[in-house]
């Protein structure tokens, strides 16, 4: 089963990507010189669907990846057995003596 891993990408509005290095406040206002601020996030997997959801709100694409991958594992998950119904064939007793 392949790792679905998250990368959250910040993007100015001229859609370049805001660097990490790159300050701000808690509501996305730039603080370094020459930074026009955080306009929008971009959540990508490392998955071969490879799916990207975009937000105004990092808490939000961060989310938005974390229910992607969620919704992948679950996926790829085997399905469950039937329970009772295997467990009642293992333990039946056969009393044909």
């Amino acid at each position: 089963m392949p790792r679905h891993s998250i990368t959250v990408t910040a993007y100015h509005s001229d859609d370049t990507v805001c660097p990490s290095e790159h300050k701000h406040t808690r509501t996305g206002e730039p603080l370094t010189e020459g930074c026009t601020g955080q306009d929008r996030f971009i959540s990508t997997c490392s998955c071969t669907t490879s799916t990207s959801s975009s937000s105004s709100t990092k808490n939000y694409a961060i989310a938005e990846g974390r229910r992607h991958r969620a919704a992948q594992q679950q996926e790829e998950s085997p399905a469950p057995s039937k329970g009772p119904a295997v467990l009642r064939e293992l333990l039946r007793l056969d009393t044909d003596d």
